[in-house]
């Protein structure tokens, strides 16, 4: 009987499950260099991302983390679709870009648009199975299991203060650097950025601050004053053309807001207001970073969403340089998981040796010399990925869904993972432009962080009120 019943559940799931990837097989046999062709699968591609994300939007919330992800896949990935779909601009061609012009075919094109198209259809048929169907990996109610603790908070709000000197001060330099460096610093890293080391290692005091008046579960109006601070100090980093960044935290404090104090439906309106204000800011941000002039700002929404989707086209080009790629050393997939501890950072040919990651070694295959200097086309969890097969998405797609309701469940009983709640949302919701796994070294440094901090402050505070009490809740 209960066994029955166990099938009824799933025998759908199932079912649609070997229909979309049947689907994918069968569609997979008619691409062709046809352009008309690569426009059906871009309307493919765009219903089955609409359809998702409105019916995750009714089924789960506006805020839930899933329906955010499908968000960032649409700002990073997806977006600029819409654009050569209703527009005659030519979706096989990139040009003017930093690293140069680059031509892809009709075909790759067809398999970037399928593949993206089999990506969200899985994730999401999966995501709903387990809402409906396994209640117990989600929760709604984490004050039940977390409360507001005095300890946590103080130790955060000494943190905050305490480092917002040496945090202002990094802003500073990244400001005295804008008039002549801001695309050099944005487009290749720590090799143009003007903050030093021991500067950015202190700043980590003021990140962790915030982490910890997070998990402090602080109430509503704490919440948005210390959030309004740590916005206004990541200012200056988000000049330099930081969309994601800009992105990631302004959803990941209308998520925490609506997971701790506000579960009450959003209403439309306010979530069309947000989104043309996130667009406007994003554009703004992208005309400072490369010194755009009031004449050649364009005001078209699709042209816009084509500038911030850029990252759809690592796809095509991974398809195109895969066999040139000289020092493939492990899965694309596994550098999150390993890359982190392997001890090598920058870019060398060192790096390229140890270290396997997407932008690395893409970077280098298709400009050497750029790579060398520092520059970097970031990574993508869809090519990472696709490094293992068609496979590897379709597994790939079905397991991210279960990462995200491991992560919703952990949210509402774990003080760390609300305190490395902020850097683990941000990582699944800029997988478009990412990586799939959250970088496992980023959480074992947190959590040295967090027990270490956690253990200085119980010895400073002996005998007296607020303690922690280590590894305690």
């Amino acid at each position: 009987m209960c066994l029955s019943l166990m099938n009824n559940k799933h025998t759908s799931y199932l079912v649609f499950l070997i229909f979309i990837i049947i689907v994918y097989f069968l569609e997979l046999q008619i691409i062709d260099n046809s352009s008309r062709l690569t426009k059906y699968f871009e309307f493919q591609l765009l219903s089955v991302y609409g359809y998702a994300q409105i019916q995750s939007i009714r089924k789960f919330g506006m805020f839930n983390f899933y329906t955010l992800v499908l968000v960032g896949f649409f700002i990073f990935a997806i977006g600029g679709i819409l654009h050569f779909f209703l527009s005659d601009d030519n979706i096989l061609q990139v040009l003017g870009g930093t690293y140069g012009d680059f031509y892809f075919t009709n075909e790759q094109i067809q398999l970037s648009l399928l593949i993206y198209t089999l990506f969200i259809g899985l994730t999401y048929l999966t995501y709903r199975h387990l809402y409906r169907n396994i209640p117990n990996l989600f929760s709604s109610a984490p004050k039940k299991s977390l409360c507001y603790h005095p300890g946590y908070f103080r130790l955060g709000k000494c943190l905050m203060w305490g480092f917002l000197a040496i945090e202002i001060y990094k802003g500073y330099l990244y400001f005295s650097s804008f008039s002549i460096d801001r695309v050099l610093i944005y487009l290749y890293g720590n090799s143009f950025n003007p903050v030093p080391t021991w500067v950015r290692f202190l700043a980590t005091f003021f990140e962790m601050g915030y982490a910890f008046i997070l998990c402090s579960m602080p109430d509503s109006k704490t919440f948005k004053r210390y959030s309004a601070l740590y916005f206004v100090v990541l200012i200056p980093e988000i000049l330099l053309g930081n969309r994601g960044l800009f992105g990631a935290f302004l959803l990941f404090v209308f998520w925490y807001y609506a997971k701790m104090y506000n579960p009450k439906p959003i209403k439309t309106r306010h979530v069309v207001i947000l989104g043309v204000v996130m667009l406007t800011v994003f554009q703004a941000m992208q005309f400072y970073r490369d010194g755009a002039s009031s004449n050649e700002i364009s005001y078209s929404m699709t042209l816009f969403l084509k500038g911030q989707s850029i990252s759809f086209f690592i796809l095509p080009l991974y398809m195109q340089y895969a066999g040139a790629i000289q020092y493939y050393i492990y899965p694309f997939v596994l550098y999150n998981l390993i890359g982190g501890f392997s001890g090598y950072s920058g870019q060398s040919i060192e790096v390229l040796q140890h270290n396997c990651g997407v932008g690395h070694q893409l970077m280098y295959t298709i400009s050497p010399d750029a790579y060398l200097a520092g520059a970097s086309l970031g990574s993508s969890s869809i090519v990472e990925l696709y490094d293992l097969g068609i496979w590897g998405i379709i597994i790939g797609a079905m397991f991210f869904p279960v990462m995200i309701a491991f992560f919703e469940k952990k949210f509402v009983k774990s003080r760390f993972a609300v305190f490395f709640s902020y850097s683990l949302f941000s990582s699944f919701v800029l997988s478009a432009r990412g990586s799939y796994f959250p970088s496992l070294y980023a959480i074992f440094k947190f959590y040295i962080f967090f027990i270490g901090l956690i253990f200085i402050y119980d010895i400073l505070t002996r005998g007296k009120q607020n303690k922690i009490l280590f590894f305690k809740k």
